[in-house]
């Protein structure tokens, strides 16, 4: 199911999340070691000879932290592209900008994921409304099923500040309110035409999600 949050010029939020290497010049993408101490999860590196995937950047006072997993192989490499289709929607955002390659690049064409961010990008883009701070992502699970891989993660928005075009800021939810706590499950697909990539399928991002991620 593709789940929507009402969005609107004096309460815009972002529902989808965020980025990892990749990234390019602009924000700053951090990642942090699990409470837990676990290793950095290995990560399928991408193959010479396939076309590079489009360059992502986040603006100087956007910044996305993603807490390390305990995944290998299709799974580490599954995760690895979720979290960068949660990354491109945060930078279509940013640029205001609904057709920007990232998101497209990390969807499967004409999916449910695909048009879940793109509408994301455009109803911040038609009200000229972008976001400031940081966004923290853990919890993540990556999980084989029917053919691809399942993943989901908890996202923060505690620290996230909306900010018109005219860069008035807006905030939203006090710290400590449950809204803040978003938990994303996205189906992903190895992608057919390059082993190294996998896409989104379909997204469902659940807002208030203290069970999950409180």
């Amino acid at each position: 199911m593709n789940r929507r949050r009402p969005l609107s010029a004096a309460a815009l939020s972002l529902t989808a999340a965020l980025f990892l290497a990749g990234c390019g010049s602009g924000g700053e993408d951090t990642r942090k070691e699990s409470p837990a101490g676990g290793a950095t999860a290995s990560r399928a590196p991408a193959s010479p000879t396939d076309a590079p995937a489009p360059k992502m950047s986040l603006p100087a006072d956007l910044k996305a932290t993603f807490e390390d997993a305990k995944v290998a192989g299709d799974e580490a490499a599954a995760l690895r592209d979720a979290e960068n289709y949660a990354r491109a929607i945060l930078h279509g955002i940013a640029a205001q900008d609904p057709k920007a390659a990232p998101a497209h690049h990390y969807s499967v064409p004409g999916s449910k994921a695909e048009e879940y961010a793109e509408y994301q990008i455009e109803k911040h883009a038609e009200a000229g409304f972008t976001l400031t701070g940081e966004r923290t992502h853990s919890r993540a699970t990556a999980e084989p099923k029917a053919g691809g891989v399942v993943v989901t993660f908890c996202s923060d928005e505690t620290r996230i500040r909306g900010r018109s075009e005219e860069g008035d800021p807006i905030t939203f939810f006090e710290p400590g309110d449950p809204k803040n706590l978003w938990f994303w499950t996205i189906d992903m697909v190895n992608s057919e035409k390059d082993d190294e990539l996998w896409l989104a399928e379909n997204t469902e991002v659940e807002s208030g999600a203290t069970e999950q991620c409180g």
